[in-house]
């Protein structure tokens, strides 16, 4: 009888997580090229696309290329948000939900800071270049780019929050 139990918890948990991963990384994904290209004027998808395939002399599309990767990006940062989400404090909503919103702001501070190297060693590899020496700098934890990346998160969480009040009903009382 345990087993079923266990069985349906491991259920809800990997509906909620692929929810919250796909359904988060993707729509996260969307708003983060909307914010670029209308607050700052350019996006990461299109300068990553064209070094790629410029670099590696491929002939692919830039800008299949540059969705490609910030694709790729936006639902692997999803999955690790949903996934720590999934294992902060399982069985209380008001510490999950406290814990997930201060893990999504430190994500995003630290992808922030880290977003100039990441981006290079992308670059690099899939080029075909090799690691990349001397790395970039790491990004002030200010202004826009801090802001896209903060709302980023915050909607992986916020979907997140919505999955649980609305498929799960957990936090609601009967």
């Amino acid at each position: 009888m345990g087993q079923i139990g266990v069985g349906n918890q491991k259920g809800k948990w990997m509906k909620r997580l692929i929810f919250a991963g796909v359904v988060g990384g993707l729509v996260g994904a969307l708003i983060f090229w909307w914010y670029q290209t209308t607050f700052q004027n350019a996006s990461v998808t299109n300068f990553i696309g064209h070094q790629i395939v410029t670099q590696g002399k491929y002939s692919f599309s830039k800008t299949m290329v540059g969705w490609a990767v910030h694709l790729g990006v936006s639902l692997s940062y999803g999955f690790l948000l949903a996934i720590l989400a999934l294992v902060l404090f399982p069985r209380s909503f008001f510490l999950n939900r406290a814990a997930s919103l201060a893990v999504a702001l430190f994500l995003g501070l630290v992808t922030t800071l880290i977003a100039p190297p990441a981006i290079q060693i992308t670059i690099a590899i899939l080029s075909g270049k090799g690691f990349p020496s001397p790395l970039w700098g790491f990004n002030p934890a200010s202004g826009h780019t801090l802001w896209n990346h903060m709302i980023f998160f915050l909607v992986v969480w916020l979907l997140d929050t919505v999955y649980i009040q609305v498929f799960e009903k957990r936090g609601k009382k009967a």
